[in-house]
This record gives structure tokens, C-alpha cells and sequence, in this order.
């Protein structure tokens, strides 16, 4: 699998999109591109932590067959949005996408409308 293809492909459907980030299941970042001339917030070892942060949480939070998968979860700082959204086949839930986005109205459209339908389309790719 292309990771940074893959995320710079994500980078590109979104002009609000900061940066984005391919993580496995154990927090370790694989590749991660940022919006060309932005300045990031962290530094990269701050941002591998938070992904180890997030993706523990992440599985913190995986519910049983009632409540249904996760699909994305979006936290809302002063400064950015962040999302952590799982890169799943029926078998495997071993990689996810990290993103941070600026400050819109409806970031859970951005996802839904945008991000989902790509990772849709190049996830299979991942397995």
C-alpha cells in the first residue's frame, strides 16, 4: 500500500483538511502529509503521541453488535477539529486515519460526504 499516496489523495478532496495521517493499530504512524504551506500546531513527535493517545482511546470506546461499529470519532479544540476514523474490512481493524482540520461548521460532513467514499474506494488496498 501507497500510505502517503493515499494521504495526500485524503489532503486533496478538502481544502479545510490540515493534515492527515495513516496509523496501524499500534499507534505507529506510517505516513502523514500535511496541507502545503501550513504550518503545523505540533511537532512530529507530538503528533505521533497523540495518535498513540488516539487510537487507544479509540479502542476504549469499540462497542458490541447493538451500538454497531465505529465509524469516526471528531474531537473540537480551540484551534483545530480532529478525527480518527478506522480503516476496516469484515476481518480486519488494523489501520487508521488521522486527520485535523480547521475550525468548520460541520466537520462530520467533510467525513461523510468526502472522506468515507475515498477511504471506501482505496481501503480494500490496505488488506
Amino acid at each position: 500500500m501507497n500510505y502517503e499516496g493515499f494521504c495526500k489523495r485524503i489532503l486533496e478532496i478538502d481544502k479545510s483538511i490540515r493534515y492527515t495521517g495513516v496509523v496501524d493499530h499500534l499507534g505507529t504512524l506510517l505516513s502523514m502529509a500535511y496541507r502545503s504551506g501550513l504550518v503545523p500546531l505540533s511537532s512530529p513527535a507530538e503528533t505521533e503521541e497523540y495518535s498513540k493517545r488516539a487510537i487507544l482511546r479509540t479502542g476504549a470506546i469499540e462497542s458490541g453488535p447493538k451500538v454497531g461499529k465505529l465509524k469516526y470519532v471528531i474531537g473540537k479544540y480551540e484551534n483545530l477539529i480532529r478525527a480518527t476514523i478506522p480503516i476496516t474490512s469484515d476481518q480486519y481493524n488494523k489501520y487508521y486515519l488521522m486527520l485535523s482540520i480547521d475550525n468548520v461548521n460541520n466537520p462530520s460532513q467533510i467525513i461523510e460526504e468526502k472522506v468515507l467514499p475515498c477511504i471506501r474506494e482505496d481501503g480494500s488496498q490496505f488488506f
